[in-house]
Formats: C-alpha cells, sequence, structure tokens
C-alpha cells in the first residue's frame, strides 16, 4: 500500500480498560493478596511441610522468570516493561519465601527471613505493580499508532488540489490509481474536473463508478460524471465533481417541469409552504386540483378522524397571494373544502339583471346576483315542499349594500306577482325608486308601525279564513305577500318604550305564525345585537331560517350572530373588505406606484341558505341622477299585485291612504308614531269564505272608494290585548264575589293567579287590596281577611 491509515489499535483479548473505580478495587484486592503472601512468606519456611508445597513455591518463580525472559525478547519496550512489574511480585515473594527456608541450612538468625518477607510487604502493598501493569498497558493501546505502512503525515493539506488528492488516496475504493491535473472551476466552490490514472500496464478498475466516485467526496450520485480521456485507453477516466452545478441543473430542470406543468409547481408550493410542519395546513392535503386560465380549483381534506381548520390568511401567504379576496374557500364537509383561487377578484365587475332573474321559478326561488365561480345565487321566496313563505335576515354596516339588495327584492316580487310590502325607516331616503312601484312603500317609522299593525291584521284575517289549513296555497284566493323592513334597527331600538315593544311583537308574531299563511319578513339591519332588535332573540333566530345575507359588517360579534345555529358544516366564512385595491401589493408600495383608489364592495357579501354559504355580489344597476331607472324598466308591464277586497278591509285605513300626502300626515299629533285606538274597528271577520281576487287594480280601486274616513286604523295587537286583559283590581273583586264571609289575603292571591304563568305578582296584589281597603272598596274583617262591602 502506497498509503498510511491512522487508526487506533485494538486492546489485546481479555483486556479492559480501567475506570477510576476500577483501578481501586483491584488496588485493594492486590494488596490484600500480598498480605496474605507476606505472611506466609514469614512462617511458611519454618512449618513442617511436605517437600512438594515447598517444592511449588520455588517452581512458581522459575516458570515467572523463564517467562519473563522470553517476553524481554522483543523491540516493544512497552510489552518488557508491563512483564517486568507483573513479574515483580512473584520474584520478590520467591526469594523471599527461599531465604527462609535457607536458614536452618546456612543457620542465618531466625529473624532475618521474617524481616525479608515484612520488606516485600511493604514495598509491594504501596506500589501495586500488577494495577501499575494494567493502567500502563489500556494508556499504550489508546496512543495513536501507525498501521501498515508507515508513513509521516507532516502536515494537514493546505490546498484544495492538496485535500482532494488526501480523500482519494485514504478511500479504499480507489485501489491503486491516483488523481491527476486538478482543474477547480470557481475558487468559492467545490465543482472541480480530474483525471483518474491507473499504475502503468493497468486500467481503472471497473468498479470505480459515478457511485463510488461520489462516496469518495461525499456528494450526491448525480454530481459526478464521467468519460473516456480522448487520445487514451482504459487507464485513464476524466471525472467531474460538481455538486453545485447539479443543484443548478436540479433546479432549472424543475422550473422547466414547473413551466410545462403548471400542477407541478402546485404540489412543490402546497409540500413546502402548507402541508409541512409549520405550514399553513399541516396535515391538510391536496387530494385534487383543476387549473383554468383564470381560476385554479383545489379539494383539500383533513385526515379522517380531524376537522379541517385552515386560517384564511396563512393559507394566502403560503400560496403568495396578497390580495386575500381572491382566494375563496368552500366547506364541503367537516374535513373537506374547495379552495378556489382567482387572478382577480371575480365579483369586481357583475353584470346587470334580467326580468328571467328576476322571475320566481317552479321552486320558488329567485336570482338576486352573480356567485363567485359565475352562478347565479338563488333565495326562496316560497318553499312549495313545506307550503310556507320564507323568512330571512341581511346584516352589513352603512354601505355595504343593503339598500341594494332590498330594491331587488321589491323588483323580483313585484315581477312575481308577489305583494311586495316594503318600509324605509330612514324615511324613504334608501330606497325612493320603490314608491309607485310596489304595493305599499312605507316612510318613516310612523307610516312602518301603520304598516306593520296593517300586515299583522292581515295575517288574522287569512288565520280566521283558512278553513284550518296548516300551509299556504300559493295558487289559491290569496296572493303571497312580502315585507321587507330596511333600516329596521331605528324603529326597534326606538326610545319610545311602548313603540319599541309593540314593533318587536308584532315582527316576532309574524315571523313565528305568518309563514303558515302566506307571509314573509325579510328584515335588514346594521347589527344584530339584541340591543337593536328590541331585546327580542326571536326575531334573530326565525329571521335566519329562510336565508342569510352576511354583507360587510362593522365586528365579527354580528358575523357571528348571523351564523350561530346556522353555518353549514365545513363552513369558511373570509371576511369582506371595504375596497379591493388591484396593484396595491407591497412591492407596489415600496415603489410608490400603488393604487390608491380602490374599488368600492357594497353588496358583496356571504349567502347563507339550504345548507350552503356562498361567496356572492348582488346585481349591478346603473344610478343616474340618485336614482335606477333600469330597475323601473324591468318592473314595468307587470300588474301591480295587491290584497283582496276582504284583506284591505281587515288593513285599515292606513292602507287605504297608501300612497297619498294624508299617508304622510296621518296621525303625527306627536313627535313618534302615533298610537292607534284602543279597541280593534277595521278587521271583520263576519264573511265565512275569502272572496276570489277580482284583479289587483280593481281591489284597490274599490279599497279605495270605500274612503278612509270610513275604515278604521289597524288595531295595535299589544293595545288590544291590553283592552282585553282584566286589571288586577277587575281580579281581585271578581273573586270576591260570591264570598259574603270574606277571603284571606293568601286566598285572594290565589284566585288571581299569581304564581301562575301570566299572573300578577303578589306584591302588585298586595298592594291593590290595601289600597282597595283604604279607599273603602273593601272591608277588613280581621288580619288579612276581606270581603265586598
Amino acid at each position: 500500500m502506497t498509503t498510511t491509515d491512522v487508526v487506533k489499535a485494538d486492546a489485546a483479548a481479555g483486556e479492559r480498560g480501567l475506570t477510576r473505580k476500577t483501578a481501586r478495587r483491584l488496588a485493594w484486592a492486590e494488596r490484600t493478596v500480598y498480605a496474605a503472601a507476606g505472611t506466609w512468606a514469614a512462617v511458611g519456611p519454618q512449618m513442617d511441610l511436605p517437600w512438594w508445597a515447598h517444592g511449588a513455591a520455588l517452581a512458581t518463580g522459575a516458570l515467572t522468570g523463564v517467562g519473563l525472559w522470553k517476553r524481554s525478547d522483543t523491540d516493544d519496550w512497552t510489552r518488557r516493561l508491563t512483564s517486568s512489574l507483573r513479574a515483580l511480585p512473584v520474584l520478590g515473594w520467591t526469594a523471599t519465601y527461599t531465604g527462609g527456608l535457607l536458614v536452618p541450612v546456612f543457620e542465618y538468625p531466625n529473624g532475618w527471613p521474617m524481616l525479608g518477607a515484612a520488606a516485600w510487604t511493604a514495598v509491594m502493598i504501596p506500589m501495586t505493580p500488577w494495577t501499575r501493569s494494567k493502567g500502563l498497558k489500556r494508556a499504550v493501546d489508546n496512543l495513536p499508532v501507525l498501521a501498515g505502512e508507515p508513513e509521516v503525515l507532516d502536515a494537514e493539506p493546505v490546498t484544495f488540489t492538496d485535500h482532494v488528492r488526501a480523500l482519494w488516496s485514504q478511500s479504499q475504493a480507489t485501489g491503486d490509481t491516483t488523481l491527476e491535473g486538478i482543474r477547480q472551476y470557481d475558487p468559492s466552490e467545490p465543482d472541480f474536473e480530474a483525471i483518474v490514472l491507473a499504475p502503468a500496464g493497468q486500467t481503472v478498475p471497473r468498479t470505480l463508478d459515478e457511485r463510488a466516485i461520489a462516496g469518495v467526496f461525499d456528494v450526491p450520485v448525480d454530481a459526478v460524471r464521467t468519460a473516456a480521456v480522448p487520445g487514451y485507453g482504459p487507464g485513464r477516466l476524466a471525472i467531474q465533481v460538481a455538486p453545485r452545478l447539479a443543484e443548478t441543473r436540479r433546479i432549472q430542470e424543475a422550473l422547466d417541469v414547473e413551466a410545462e406543468e403548471p400542477g407541478a409547481a402546485l404540489e412543490r408550493i402546497w409540500a413546502e409552504h402548507v402541508n409541512c410542519t409549520g405550514g399553513a395546513a399541516p396535515g391538510v392535503d391536496l387530494v385534487a386540483y383543476a387549473i383554468g386560465e383564470d381560476q385554479i380549483r383545489m379539494r383539500i381534506a383533513a385526515p379522517r378522524g380531524k376537522t379541517l381548520r385552515v386560517d384564511h390568511a396563512a393559507l394566502c401567504s403560503a400560496l403568495g397571494i396578497d390580495d386575500i379576496s381572491r382566494l375563496v374557500m368552500e366547506g364541503a364537509g367537516p374535513r373537506e373544502a374547495v379552495v378556489y383561487i382567482y387572478r382577480e377578484n371575480p365579483l369586481l365587475h357583475v353584470r346587470a339583471p334580467t326580468k328571467e332573474d328576476l322571475t320566481m321559478d317552479d321552486r320558488g326561488r329567485i336570482s338576486i346576483g352573480v356567485a363567485h365561480d359565475g352562478t347565479v345565487a338563488r333565495i326562496q321566496l316560497f318553499n312549495f315542499d313545506t307550503g310556507r313563505a320564507q323568512h330571512g335576515i341581511t346584516a352589513g354596516t352603512t354601505g355595504a349594500g343593503k339598500s341594494g339588495l332590498m330594491r331587488l327584492f321589491g323588483a323580483a316580487q313585484r315581477i312575481s306577482g308577489v305583494i311586495s310590502w316594503m318600509a324605509d325607516v330612514q324615511g324613504g331616503m334608501s330606497m325612493p325608486e320603490m314608491e309607485g312601484h310596489i304595493d305599499w312603500f312605507a316612510k318613516g317609522p310612523e307610516e312602518t308601525m301603520q304598516q306593520l299593525r296593517a300586515l299583522h291584521a292581515v295575517k288574522r284575517y287569512r288565520e280566521a279564513h283558512s278553513n284550518g289549513r296548516g300551509d299556504f296555497d300559493f295558487n289559491g284566493p290569496w296572493r303571497l305577500i312580502q315585507w321587507t323592513g330596511d333600516e329596521i334597527n331605528r324603529l326597534l331600538s326606538s326610545l319610545d318604550q311602548d313603540i319599541r315593544k309593540e314593533a318587536a311583537w308584532m315582527i316576532g308574531d309574524l315571523q313565528k305564525t305568518g309563514q303558515k299563511v302566506g307571509i314573509g319578513i325579510d328584515l335588514a339591519v346594521q347589527s344584530l345585537h339584541l340591543k337593536e332588535l328590541g331585546d327580542n332573540h326571536e326575531i334573530r333566530e326565525k329571521g335566519k331560517e329562510g336565508h342569510v345575507f352576511l354583507l360587510r359588517t362593522a365586528s365579527s360579534s354580528t358575523q357571528g350572530m348571523g351564523l350561530d345555529g346556522i353555518a353549514p358544516i365545513g363552513a369558511h366564512i373570509s371576511p369582506i373588505p371595504e375596497r379591493i385595491y388591484e396593484g396595491a401589493g407591497a412591492k407596489e408600495l415600496f415603489e410608490g406606484t400603488a393604487n390608491t383608489e380602490g374599488v368600492p364592495t357594497p353588496g358583496m357579501g356571504w349567502l347563507i341558505t339550504e345548507g350552503k354559504a356562498t361567496l356572492f355580489r348582488t346585481f349591478v344597476l346603473k344610478k343616474v341622477n340618485g336614482l335606477y331607472p333600469q330597475l323601473q324598466e324591468l318592473m314595468d308591464g307587470h300588474p301591480m299585485p295587491t290584497l283582496t277586497e276582504g284583506e284591505a278591509r281587515a288593513a285599515g285605513a292606513a292602507y287605504a291612504r297608501r300612497g297619498t300626502a294624508a299617508a304622510g300626515s296621518a296621525g303625527k299629533a306627536t313627535d313618534g308614531p302615533s298610537r292607534p285606538p284602543q279597541e280593534p274597528g277595521g278587521s271583520s271577520t263576519s264573511s265565512a269564505e275569502p272572496e276570489a281576487a277580482t284583479g289587483p287594480q280593481e281591489a284597490a280601486s274599490k279599497a279605495r272608494e270605500q274612503g278612509a274616513e270610513e275604515l278604521a286604523e289597524a288595531p295595535s295587537p299589544t293595545a288590544a290585548a291590553k283592552a282585553k286583559a282584566p286589571t288586577i283590581r277587575e281580579r281581585i273583586l271578581a273573586a270576591l264575589q260570591g264570598h259574603p264571609e270574606g277571603l284571606a289575603l293568601r286566598e285572594i292571591r290565589t284566585a288571581v293567579g299569581c304564581g301562575t304563568e301570566g299572573g300578577p305578582a303578589t306584591r302588585s296584589v298586595n298592594n291593590e287590596v290595601s289600597t282597595l281597603a283604604s279607599e273603602g272598596g273593601l272591608v277588613a274583617l280581621g288580619k288579612g281577611v276581606y270581603r265586598l262591602p
């Protein structure tokens, strides 16, 4: 061999390393043996023992000496030293024992053998030569020694060429070959080329292939290339070892593949930034994908037994999407979802509606906008399966597009033959184009209250004439009625407590019982907090039964309240920005070229209906001088559905005055909405059967012909309930009728219903009894006993 291998010599068979603890134990054992042997060397020769016993001691020393002589015949000084240390105790003990045996022969004094034995013991115990020989042997074994042909290494390689040659010469795979003509491509990179040269008359071994050469230099196999040297035989081999070039080549090949197959890039990004430790969604697999010109659609899934939870912003960051509105995720169960990525926000440019969009189909649906994937967004006005009208609720802050959505409702209802009643509590400012184009458009809180009372009276009229029917006959004598309240928060949070309670009760009652008689309720609110809904949680819960529109909201709590109880499984509702800025990324901001205008997003939001959540935007209408003439054109040519004659009588004078100047000034004796009469006067139910509709215009004309003066206002349901309910005083007097002996106060409380649902409070009854007694209305017969005078 021409190379020198630096190795560590293995310990001889049977040798053990000496730890400090082991060395101490071995030394104590050795000293104990020396003490016993020294004692025997002093007394043994003086004892009357057989000759062979003394001969064994002498033979032991002789054999030890012969062994030492043989071990000393070597140039290894370490071996001679350790052998001498191990033989020293035996030879010394044998000499002492022999001296004891020679005392009678040479007549030495008897004390000399004992003194010799004591001296040997005193020297051996602290010296412990056997233990020292073990430690010396192990220390020498652990020193670097030269194996193979000795060659002195003066120093480590100081150049790249020396280092490469050293690695080549130290490898057993290279055989007797040498490395010549080494040329490094770049001083800062490890890439180089060289010539493998075999000894004269020999060939480069076949085993010296790319894999073997990669092992010599510890590089990937694809970083090594071999080729024959032009003009020479198999005794030379050209090699290239270029790990940096191989890495660049791999990256370029991956880019080429991704350029030809975009799916490869998507899979790589998903593996490196999403489904990885510390990624946007660890454990979430990319199951399938489809890449189009303007859209990428991906199906993702969480592991079985887990639910899919993906942070929208984190996923956008992982996929390199700056505008989060370009990524939409729709849930498809607890563990799967479909992710849509768009080149630009798909809802920036939405078309205008057509009459076909706003016409109810055979499932009772109308189209109100466009979904992010280009399909139309639909809601139900009537459910033919259950035979019931549909309720809905729309939540969105100022400028989110609530009024625009309500306009589409009104137009679709007229086109579809639905009686449309709309109330703009803001005084008609939100939807002025609806006036005169639907059956009843109420402006301000006063007219809204009149409209609600009339609608409640119509509901009672239909209930009385439904002949026990539990659903609504869509093709029967009555038309479907849809009431829409815009900015209804203003009414439900009114400072007038009685008005606020009455409005909340009527809306809640219409939601609970109006569906069966063909009355649907749509509310548009800025907030879904109970304080803004008249402290009536049923308004919020019942409003979410049909469809929910979540436009841009001012707080996440409103979004949570809108989704509570109806959120589809796996739904991922992302927030709606106020404006969308195209070309306003970090790069543009840094360079000062960012778009500062942005596109507003009114009408953009989430539609939750029929167990699905869909990102959509309402149809866009062109505004001219503050109005939408295109909407009016869509409604023109369609008759305006109205109430039947009987329903119009039940609705009362306010319905007869609708759309006239008198409607706006009726009942404004106070700053707030006027109070209706205490007794109902306009909800006649004398007819046994509902009359057939005689045509929208004819029914309206007949109601107007009666004159507003001949019709009473639709009664307030709460006022009528209060008028019919007996007072606490009346209950107390009625309870004492027929009891001339009187009743105890406890019995009076029981008789008037204290402690029952809807019954008066105990304190109220006690106070009323005391008042009656002081006024002479009751006679006190004793402590706590009263009768009529």
